[in-house]
């Protein structure tokens, strides 16, 4: 009686705990969740860093490749760069710092084996075994 209820307990715990694990990896990380509203940031521009900025984002290779599958070339986005206003350089250098590049791939890779690790330890100590074949 007091096994099969250990063994209930245990279940339910196992249960609780991959849902907790499943919610918690659900929830976007805060740079992903960012509103950005509309004159609500501090405008004070710096001309020379804003633009620093985004000619250093616009050489990556990405980017770069991106604006050659629109039929951009490198002269016509430095004219256009060249005819923003400064109000305008600077709202696109605030967006560039914005941008989440990698993504959360690696976290989600991590909670999955993290999760398979916990059920495995979980089987192990109900005294099952575990076959990988």
């Amino acid at each position: 009686m007091v096994r099969k209820t250990g063994v209930c307990l245990l279940r339910m715990l196992t249960l609780y705990l991959v849902f907790a694990v499943f919610i918690i990896s659900a929830i976007p990380s805060p740079s992903s969740a960012m509103f950005i509203t509309p004159g609500g940031e501090n405008t004070v521009v710096g001309s020379t860093g804003d633009m620093e900025k985004v000619q250093t984002f616009l050489e990556s290779r990405l980017v770069q490749q991106r604006l050659t599958d629109f039929g951009l070339t490198a002269e016509e986005v430095s004219s256009r760069l060249n005819q923003l206003s400064q109000e305008q350089l600077h709202q696109i250098a605030t967006h560039i710092d914005g941008i989440d590049y990698g993504g959360d791939a690696l976290g989600g890779i991590l909670s999955l084996l993290v999760i398979i690790i916990l059920i495995i330890v979980i089987i192990k100590i109900m005294g099952k075994q575990v076959i990988i074949k």
